[in-house]
């Protein structure tokens, strides 16, 4: 016996004032045809059905794109098809999996780029968007994602080899990103650029452990420190701990001098997260010296080239960084920007400060299930173990005095 037609009952009308009114809707034009309207305003037109005893749902359309009648007659269209056992969205999905599958390298990197690396940090965004344009797009862009070969990702590395093993190493993290994606997405089972030694690409230089000051070093820098802008950045640094980028980009707005506090925001932060440093009063006494000598610059250490207002590069940070290892007369390999925070650390240790304390006063996190369970800030300890590191400093660099270590 042949199932009744239901009669139609939507009009262009009614749908045009759902529509503006904007509120979420469900309304049924018969046979399986349903006009819907989500809580976001997107209107669409769905055929409702059976295959199998199973209730299955296919998009038709959306409207207005697709007129009322338009959508009654693909869905007709459909309705036959599901009557010779045809499953319509399963078969739309397939379908679609399909496309994927004969994506390219540079549509995979759109997608990748839209809903993953979005949302990394801006400095990730930067530096891995620019690899990837600059070198997978033109060599690989064209090729099927499914089809690139781990010789096809170690050609491209070998090419990049020609400007040091610190662009392969970041050329290969990036690409490896946009296969995992890829995987993700279901285009292929496997990631061509995982596996690729980066020995085997271009000469790699054995990893630096990272060193720091202590001993008649730490003393012999402190009494080299110039009494400038210079002299009071590394000092800060040495007191804080902090990153050196996070020093470098440190804008004026972040601190409070007359509270004594340093916020550094989330978005200049490695972990995400913003952080509060309560500084020792010779921290301050440093900034308030910088502030005086940076007149009315935005930022704490301001670039001097340029009419922009800008904070100072690495590379600049750095040479101050070598003039007073020079004097010194320490090294300038053995030491980096990144080991006065290195030495920070390693001085908390040495004063006794609590592992957990000592951590949080660089802003790491704890190890595994320390970091989900502890959630204390530890902010008095951390500013009475500033105070005391910064005390140590100052003994460190009086004329003819032995610092004298206490235990927490």
């Amino acid at each position: 016996m042949t199932k009744k037609r239901q009669a139609k009952v939507l009009s262009e009308v009614q749908l045009r004032a759902w529509l503006a009114a904007g509120k979420p809707i469900s309304k049924s034009d018969g046979d399986g045809l349903t006009f819907t309207l989500s809580s976001a305003g997107a209107a669409a037109w769905v055929l409702r059905y059976r295959v199998g005893g199973r209730r299955r749902e296919l998009t038709v359309g959306r409207y207005p794109d697709m007129s009322l009648q338009a959508a009654r007659r693909i869905a007709a269209r459909e309705r036959l098809r599901v009557g010779d056992g045809v499953d319509v969205a399963a078969e739309k999905r397939r379908a679609r999996h399909a496309s994927l599958a004969a994506w390219t390298v540079r549509q995979t990197f759109t997608d990748y780029a839209e809903k993953v690396l979005a949302t990394r940090k801006a400095s990730t965004r930067r530096v891995w968007g620019g690899y990837l344009r600059a070198w997978v797009l033109p060599r690989l862009g064209a090729m099927v994602a499914a089809d690139v070969q781990p010789a096809d990702v170690r050609a491209m590395l070998v090419a990049a080899g020609a400007r040091g093993p610190g662009a392969v190493k970041t050329l290969q993290a990036a690409t490896r990103a946009v296969f995992e994606h890829a995987r993700g997405l279901m285009i292929r089972e496997d990631n061509p650029a995982i596996g690729i030694k980066r020995q085997s690409v271009v000469k790699v230089k054995p990893a630096r452990k990272g060193a720091s000051l202590a001993g008649d070093e730490l003393t012999r820098f402190l009494r080299a420190i110039p009494n400038d802008v210079e002299g009071d950045a590394l000092r800060v640094h040495l007191m804080t701990g902090v990153r050196p980028g996070e020093l470098c980009g440190a804008p004026w707005s972040e601190f409070d001098l007359d509270a004594a506090t340093w916020r550094i925001e989330g978005v200049r932060t490695k972990k995400g997260e913003g952080y509060t440093i309560r500084l020792p009063p010779q921290a301050i006494e440093a900034l308030r010296r910088i502030k005086a000598g940076t007149h009315k610059s935005a930022f704490v250490l301001p670039a001097t080239r340029g009419e922009d207002d800008r904070p100072i590069p690495y590379q600049t940070y750095r040479a101050w960084l070598w003039r007073a290892l020079d004097r010194a007369e320490i090294g300038r390999k053995a030491i980096k920007p990144h080991d006065l925070r290195r030495t920070m650390r390693s001085g908390l240790a040495m004063l006794g400060v609590r592992y957990e304390v000592a951590e949080r006063a660089i802003n790491h996190k704890l190890p595994e299930l320390a970091e989900i369970y502890d959630r204390n800030d530890y902010a008095d300890e951390r500013e009475a173990a500033l105070a005391r590191w910064a005390d140590y400093l100052d003994a460190c660099s009086a004329p003819n005095v032995v610092p004298i270590k206490r235990r927490a």
